[in-house]
């Protein structure tokens, strides 16, 4: 998927405008690694400072991360989305997200992402630190 790069500068710059007025996260999940650094084949790392994590997520159809943790962040849908979080206790949720969606999370403990739909999960994401 090619994304104009002035149009992913935008999105980047509302989400983290966005991300700035949420609460800090003071309890991050220290029970999982970040996501990035637990499936590096899934998220990767676009860039930070000393607020934020700008992550990129690609999940392929059929694929399952490996269990991860988030502070507090915002995501963008760059496309639609079918999706079953997996969580801890074998619980998990399902949900269906359209392209150019974008959803406030507050921190997230373990869990894993599985893309239960047809084509690439691909969504970026901010964390607050």
């Amino acid at each position: 998927m090619e994304i104009e790069t002035g149009r992913l500068l935008s999105i980047v710059a509302s989400l983290v405008a966005a991300a700035g007025i949420t609460t800090p996260s003071a309890a991050f999940a220290a029970d999982a690694p970040l996501s990035y650094k637990a499936s590096p084949q899934v998220y990767k790392l676009l860039g930070e400072n000393d607020q934020f994590r700008v992550i990129l997520q690609t999940s392929k159809p059929g694929q399952r991360d490996d269990w991860h943790s988030h502070s507090a962040l915002a995501t963008y849908r760059l496309a639609d989305c079918t999706s079953r979080l997996h969580l801890p206790d074998g619980k998990y949720r399902d949900s269906s997200r359209k392209s150019g969606e974008v959803a406030f999370l507050p921190a997230v403990s373990s869990h894993s992402f599985e893309n239960t739909g047809k084509t690439d999960c691909v969504a970026l994401i901010v964390e607050r630190k």
